[in-house]
């Protein structure tokens, strides 16, 4: 079985979609696109009636569902759980459940996360997005990291989850990112054309049980978010 992320002419290219319950990288640099990329994921999920949980890092809840309508993917009346570890920077009271306070603490983290997986579960609960995770190593030493990231992986795939998680190019370290990969069950990259620096490119480094091209596409952003081209 797989998994369509929505993107078109990408899906196409991984015989039609990621692997279902797997766990896929998704590395590039700042402002390339993954967290359209995922947004784009979810969305497809959401249209086929999955529930989703979507951890994020930097960006309130809020500025994602905008970011989506701004595309005419509409959430409202979905079922989805955003886990904010992002608005606790402004020193505004929190009230939502779902909001970390603390991103340090992986007690409160782990809670959180679970909370969202054991409401949803019963609710036709298919996928995951984390972005970026990478930021979670800005507020604790990578080998705690990795344990809770290899516990949290081994979890979402456990109840059948397919997740999709983003890092910063160049953020990690190269060891930390061999870890990382070493967790999931493909990459994929996007980057800048070194020549022609306007242009977007993406490629699969690996993916599990699957027959893919090694070369490197170009895609773009438009009206109906990224398409491969």
């Amino acid at each position: 079985m797989r998994v369509e992320t929505g993107i078109k002419n990408f899906d196409d290219n991984i015989e039609g979609g990621f692997p279902e319950h797997s766990a896929i990288l998704l590395k590039g640099p700042i402002g390339i696109g993954k967290t359209t990329f995922c947004n784009q994921f979810i969305y497809q999920g959401l249209k086929q009636n999955e529930a989703s949980i979507y951890i994020l890092f930097n960006a309130r809840a809020d500025d994602i569902k905008k970011s989506m309508k701004r595309f005419g993917w509409e959430i409202e009346g979905k079922i989805i759980i955003f886990v904010d570890v992002y608005s606790w920077q402004s020193g505004e009271l929190i009230t939502d459940k779902y909001t970390i306070i603390n991103p340090a603490d992986l007690n409160e983290f782990n809670i959180k996360i679970f909370k969202a997986i054991n409401e949803l579960q019963d609710k036709n609960l298919k996928r995951c997005c984390i972005d970026a995770l990478s930021t979670l190593f800005v507020y604790i030493p990578p080998d705690l990291a990795l344990k809770f990231v290899s516990s949290l992986f081994a979890k979402l795939k456990a109840i059948k989850i397919t997740s999709l998680i983003t890092i910063e190019k160049d953020v990690l370290d190269p060891k930390t990112v061999a870890v990382l990969e070493s967790l999931t069950d493909g990459m994929v990259e996007l980057n800048y054309d070194p020549i022609k620096m306007t242009q977007r490119l993406i490629r699969v480094d690996r993916m599990k049980d699957t027959k893919h091209p090694l070369t490197w596409m170009k895609f773009g952003i438009g009206d109906n978010g990224i398409m491969v081209v």
